[in-house]
Parts: C-alpha cells; structure tokens; sequence
C-alpha cells in the first residue's frame, strides 16, 4: 500500500472510531447496499457510515494478493485485480456483495471446490470493535477474532481492512455443460471433482426431477478460430442457455457476472426475463442492484407483482451446505416439501474446522444448495423456512444466517458454538453495543 493510501485510509477509519467511541447505545450500520434478505426492526441505534469504506488500497501481483477496504463491492475488486491477469480466489456472484460482507456470511462460489469459502482466502483482518479500537487479527495474531468473525454478521465488530488471496486468470473461458437425469450422479461428479479437480470451477442447477445441469468452466489464453463469446447482459439470459447448449465462451469478466444480470433466475419474479422488459430496462438495468433496489421498496409499499397474483406466499431464500453423501437425499426431501426450481448447486471443500462460528467437517465436501423464491402457503407465515431448517439438520448441514431464521435460541446455539462467540464478544463488545448473533439472525436486530 503507497504512503498516501495508508493515510487516507487510517483517516477513514479514525473518523468512524472516533464517532464509535464518542457515542453511546446500540449501534448498526449504514450503508448503500446489503444482500441480507431479513428484515431488521427499527430501533434507536446509532447508526455508523461505513459507505466510504470503499477503496481498494493495494494489488500485490508478486504476492498475488489485494488489500482493500471492508466496503468495497467484489466488481471494483474484480476492476483491480482483471487487468493483472488476476481475480480474488472466490468471486461472489453477485456484483454488489461486499468485500467485508462476504467473510463475516461466509459467502461462496463456483471456485469453492478448490478454495473453500471466502473467509479461507484471507490472510489478515482489521476489525473496529465497539469501542473504537482496530484490531488486526491473522492465523497468527489474534487468530480466535480471525476464525471467528466469519457467520458474525457485524455482531463482534466491521472489517475495515481485509487482505485476501488472489489467483491467475486468462482473459477467455470455456464452459461444457452436461445433462443429468438423477441426482446421484452429477453430486459424484461433484465429489471426485472436489477430490482432484480437473477443472477452473465448478457447478451444477437443477431444474427439476430428473433435470440436472453440471457446468466445469476451464480458463483459456486464446479464443478457437473463428468463435466469438456469448454475451447475457442484456438480451439473452444465462440460466436459460444452460439447457440449450452443450458448451460456450465467455470473457473472464462476463464469466465471474454470469449470474448478475438476472440475479440468477431470479429477475422473473419482477418480469425481466421478458424481451419487452429487457429491452426497456437496457443493459444497465440488468442487474442485481437494481433487483435489490425493487425487492426493498416492495416492502414498505405495495409495489410486488406477487402480492397480487400469489397472495398467500412465504418468501424461502436461503443458502445451506450439505455433505454430498447427503445431498441426494436432501434434494429429495426439499422437492418434496418445499418444490422451489430451479435450485443452485455449488460444491466445496473445507480446508480446516477452525472458523469457530461456522464450523463445518474437513473430511467430506459439501454442496451448497441455492433456493430464492415465493411458495405458496397456507400455513403459518414462517412454515416453510422452519420446514427447510429442519431438513438442513436431518442431513447434517448448516444454514446460512443472511436470509430468515426460525430457530429457537437452545437450537441456534446448539448449531452455532455459544462459548466460543460469548469470549469474542467479551473481547470485541463486552457492553453489548452491537446486536448479538442470535438478536441479528433470528429477531432481525
């Protein structure tokens, strides 16, 4: 980092602990966007701006690695690091999940087969606690606050400096895809996958019973004569062509955004998966901001298509992590109670079970199962979400806390390590400025 990075950034961050510390009460942050999918209850916190937390502060290409503030969004990152023949080793396949916000929700991707989670490609942390202290933690400096601020979601404290792994990339990719008829299988091809890896990254959508797609990505120096790389961010939709054709070609940038344009599949809930929509959006439209930007609004007013077509609806977005000699069999259990399609499947491995918060068995991958949808309901609101908990648990898994949780305050800390945060936030938060894990993940602090 040159001089006058450092210094700005140490200015940055002195302005925000000084506010810490000069006030008191509760505290929450504020910021331009999140990709937590709970509602929070208003209440009379403090709020802190970290929005201008947002610089990367130093690409390392010898050391293959980047520094950059905890605010910075995966698509100024990926900007950065591009042009050196380098992107971090996990991408988040959304363009505005944040740096920061990606190893405090042990966020994922295509690349977990070989890399873990993100939390795994980090080298060292900076994390402003409630009293405005910085506190630099590494494997080997405060190593409990380093393994156990991944699945903390701001309750110990907010990253204000992550340095993180980076890799080398080719300026093309060749992605094959191939078709599935049972589960079995495509979650064996994942597991020898994980095992020795043939391939860039890795994934797999099921569409339904007995439709599967696995998709291995390869990364390429030239482009085959006479080709020229698909373009989904504005026209044509990626998750469709995934059943349409048995290979394609990508640049690396449009590769690492495939899913952004339509935030998977999930744009159809707001009718952009429609060519007249599409058209009147453009392509700078086309994106998960925006997305965001129409699910957040349709809370406070009645602006959700789906309020009037499916009425009586439970919103189930959740990512959980499943041992894959499960997988098949909770896949089966899920379409038989849940029945959102299309579901993600993201495999990956875990190359230790030091992430005190999150602690998951280095012996056996696992795969990430993606579910982003309304079903309808006519059961108590929270049925569904309590149904997909209850499932994860059966087959030895673990949910993620970014959506809605259900549990009780026993089963959430008979999941989640209670002693382990009770000594973090001894340290990090003794007064309890910050809502608790538990406060934040299930009663929406």
């Amino acid at each position: 980092m040159s001089d006058d990075a450092r210094t700005a950034h140490d200015r940055r961050v002195a302005g925000l602990a000084a506010a810490l510390a000069a006030s008191s009460g509760p505290v929450r942050l504020r910021k331009r966007t999140s990709n937590l999918f709970r509602p929070r209850e208003d209440g009379d916190r403090t709020e802190l701006d970290v929005a201008g937390l947002d610089h990367v502060l130093a690409i390392d290409a010898e050391n293959r690695s980047a520094e950059v503030e905890g605010m910075v969004p995966y698509a100024d990152l990926v900007d950065a690091t591009l042009p050196l023949g380098l992107a971090p080793a996990i991408v988040p396949e959304l363009r505005s999940i944040t740096v920061g916000g990606a190893v405090s929700g042990v966020a994922i991707e295509s690349s977990g087969f070989r890399y873990g989670l993100v939390h795994d490609t980090v080298r060292e942390l900076d994390v402003l606690v409630a009293d405005g202290r910085v506190l630099t933690c590494s494997r080997e400096q405060r190593a409990a606050l380093f393994h156990g601020f991944p699945n903390s979601y701001g309750s110990l404290g907010y990253a204000t400096r992550v340095t993180l792994d980076l890799v080398p990339v080719q300026p093309w990719v060749r992605l094959e895809y191939r078709r599935y008829s049972s589960a079995e299988p495509i979650f064996e091809a994942m597991a020898a996958e994980c095992a020795r890896p043939t391939c860039d990254y890795l994934e797999g959508v099921c569409f339904g019973p007995g439709d599967f797609v696995l998709s291995r990505a390869h990364y390429l120096e030239h482009l085959p004569s006479r080709t020229s790389p698909s373009d989904y961010t504005w026209m044509k939709i990626y998750w469709k062509s995934l059943r349409e054709r048995d290979e394609d070609l990508l640049t690396v940038h449009d590769f690492l955004w495939r899913w952004d344009t339509d935030w998977f599949w999930c744009s159809r809930n707001v009718g952009a998966q429609l060519k007249p929509v599409r058209l009147l959006l453009g392509r700078k439209r086309l994106n998960s901001v925006t997305y965001q930007k129409i699910m957040r609004a349709s809370r406070r007013f009645p602006l959700s298509l789906l309020q009037h077509v499916r009425p009586r609806t439970e919103s189930v977005i959740q990512d959980v992590d499943i041992p894959v000699a499960n997988a098949a069999a909770f896949l089966a259990d899920f379409e038989a109670e849940i029945g959102i399609r299309p579901v993600w499947l993201c495999p990956f491995v875990v190359p230790n079970d030091s992430t005190s918060l999150f602690r998951l068995d280095p012996d056996t991958a696992y795969i990430n199962f993606g579910f982003w949808d309304m079903v309808r309901s006519t059961r108590p609101d929270g049925h569904y979400n309590a149904r997909v908990e209850a499932l994860v648990a059966k087959h030895g898994g673990k949910k993620s806390l970014y959506s809605r949780s259900t549990y009780d305050e026993a089963t959430f800390w008979s999941i989640f390590d209670r002693q382990a945060y009770r000594r973090l936030k001894a340290e990090c938060d003794p007064e309890g400025r910050f809502p608790g894990l538990y406060e934040k993940a299930v009663r929406q602090g």
